[in-house]
């Protein structure tokens, strides 16, 4: 997929839009082409075999690799991805740029967990400690694109969890007490290529794999250019030479620091975009 055309990128439909304020989340069909999804695969298991090798996996070989759009090529272009990558810009507004870039590799159990195990899953807000820190209701500030680069449309294969509609909810979801999860939780039980969005008030964690087959996603994260990137301070220089403008923004790159909370037009591209089609 190359860099992406301006002129290609998808707009969110009211429906869309309309589902994803009051659920919290949106699933995207087709987000990533199927020789995107196998160049990303290829690339995955590459950097899989590398931590392996270095013994950098977590102990149950899952592979939680954060800012991974610098560690591989084949990732920079899910930075504005024209299926997914819109929604963040158009939820948002055009003053955003990357927060996160999260690779995760969940091995598969070697048997089927018991009810009980399967029930205990951390579902949490993301945005770090400003969960806490910020008044209830909580505004919005950031969300994820989450992209299934293996398939996992089984029940079995871990795929993100999430509790629609706690975009809106104040305080932490309540307990079914016939399962002991979250009340509503469902399973993202999506198709490698496919991808959803959601924001950082949508309960959220990762579900148990037994698939056999470990369950790969990308995780990319948006906010708006005055929130502080999670897992990097500046992207290198070799990368940000690659980029398209829109990409640049996306990468935090300004001539003045001031930008990123009185923007200069020269650093935002994606406000003359984003208002274009408004």
């Amino acid at each position: 997929m190359e860099s992406s055309n301006q002129n290609s990128y998808v707009t969110m439909t009211p429906d869309q839009r309309n589902f994803f304020e009051s659920n919290g989340y949106l699933v995207i069909k087709d987000a990533v082409p199927a020789d995107v999804v196998a160049e990303l695969n290829a690339a995955v298991d590459e950097i899989y075999e590398r931590d392996k090798q270095a013994n950098h996996l977590e102990g149950n070989g899952k592979l939680n690799l954060r800012n991974c759009l610098v560690h591989h090529q084949a990732f920079l272009q899910l930075l504005d991805c024209p299926r997914s990558a819109p929604f963040a810009w158009q939820i948002l507004n055009w003053n955003v740029q990357m927060i996160t870039s999260h690779l995760i590799v969940l091995p598969s159990l070697e048997e089927e967990p018991s009810n009980e195990v399967k029930n205990k899953i951390g579902i949490h807000r993301d945005g770090g400690t400003s969960a806490r820190e910020m008044q209830e209701p909580h505004p919005r500030i950031m969300l994820k694109i989450a992209y299934a680069i293996s398939d996992q449309t089984d029940t079995s294969s871990g795929a993100t969890v999430l509790v629609p509609g706690s975009n809106r909810m104040n305080g932490t979801p309540p307990t079914d007490p016939e399962t002991g999860g979250a009340r509503g939780m469902i399973s993202m039980n999506v198709k490698a290529g496919d991808a959803f969005v959601f924001e950082q008030r949508t309960w959220h964690g990762i579900g148990h794999n037994w698939s056999g087959k470990p369950r790969k996603t990308i995780f990319v994260g948006y906010a708006y250019r005055w929130v502080k990137p999670m897992d990097y301070i500046v992207m290198p220089k070799e990368i940000i030479d690659q980029c398209n403008p829109v990409q640049k923004q996306l990468l935090g790159v300004v001539d003045n620091a001031l930008s990123y909370y009185l923007p200069q037009d020269k650093d935002v591209p994606l406000k003359s975009l984003v208002i274009s089609d408004s």
